[in-house]
C-alpha cells in the first residue's frame, strides 16, 4: 500500500467527472487527512491519518499536511478580524 497508485476509476460527485486514483494513496490520504482535520470532523482525520501512516506518510509529511489545513480557517479568521477593524492586522 505504500504510496501505490492504483487503476485510476472514472467517478462523478454533484456533478464533477474525475478519475479517482490519480493521487497515489499517501497523497490521497494526507489530503482526505488534512481537509477532515479543518473541518472539525476527529473522526474522519483520525481514520484517514492511519491510512496515510499505513502508506508510509512520515512524521514530517503528517505535519505538513496539518498546517495547508491549518491555513484556511486560519487565513478566514484573520480576515474577519481585519473586516471587524481588529487593531494589529
Amino acid at each position: 500500500m505504500k504510496g501505490e497508485k492504483s487503476m485510476a476509476v472514472e467517478k462523478e460527485f454533484f456533478d464533477v467527472k474525475y478519475k479517482e486514483g490519480s493521487l497515489d494513496a499517501k497523497t490521497a490520504q494526507l489530503i482526505l487527512f488534512a481537509v477532515c482535520m479543518s473541518h472539525g470532523y476527529e473522526r474522519g482525520a483520525n481514520l484517514h491519518l492511519g491510512k496515510a501512516r499505513e502508506c508510509g506518510a512520515s512524521d514530517d509529511e503528517i505535519l505538513e499536511a496539518v498546517v495547508y489545513g491549518m491555513r484556511p480557517p486560519a487565513a478566514l479568521a484573520r480576515n474577519v478580524a481585519r473586516n471587524l477593524s481588529v487593531k494589529g492586522l
